[in-house]
């Protein structure tokens, strides 16, 4: 005790000396974090640059297969009728460019329409408008449902007058 009075020897206590060896753990275990974080990012850093190697050198060489898929021009037809349905505009204008177009088409590219996936679909709305049509006409002049008609003629459906 005498020694500690006289200040030759420095009070410590036990919960003093934990305390400092639990940070001297701790900056132990934060350093070992650290360098396991280090480790993972090079070891990943150098097997992304491996991989990228063998994608760019496959990218280097010339390749015989064309670079996407190779579609030919559209056909004025097809063209016209797809146009419609996607507008899916009904109103007496529309259907009356549409008529007019279709009727300068040449006959090829009227059967290149006609075979198209989308004239199905044109033909089919068509007769839902014209059957609604009737429908809310009750049978009395229509100009709309007249000019529906007069584009059903065009296509050559049948039945749909």
């Amino acid at each position: 005790i005498d020694s500690i009075t006289g200040g030759q020897q420095p009070m410590v206590y036990k919960e003093v000396q934990a305390t400092n060896s639990m940070r001297r753990g701790g900056i132990k275990l934060l350093a070992l974090a650290v360098v396991a974080v280090v480790a993972i990012g090079v070891a990943a850093s150098l097997a992304l640059r491996s991989s990228g190697g063998t994608h760019a050198s496959a990218a280097k060489m010339p390749s015989t297969a064309p670079a996407g898929p190779v579609t030919p021009p559209s056909s004025p037809g097809p063209a016209l009728v797809r146009t419609f349905v996607e507008a899916n505009d009904w109103n007496d204008s529309s259907l009356d460019t549409f008529t007019h177009r279709w009727v300068a088409l040449a006959i090829d590219e009227q059967t290149k329409a006609r075979d198209s996936l989308m004239y199905p679909r044109l033909i089919s709305e068509l007769r839902d408008q014209i059957t609604s049509e009737k429908a809310v006409s009750g049978g009395g002049a229509d100009p709309h449902l007249a000019t529906l008609q007069k584009m059903a003629k065009a296509l050559g459906m049948t039945g749909a007058t």
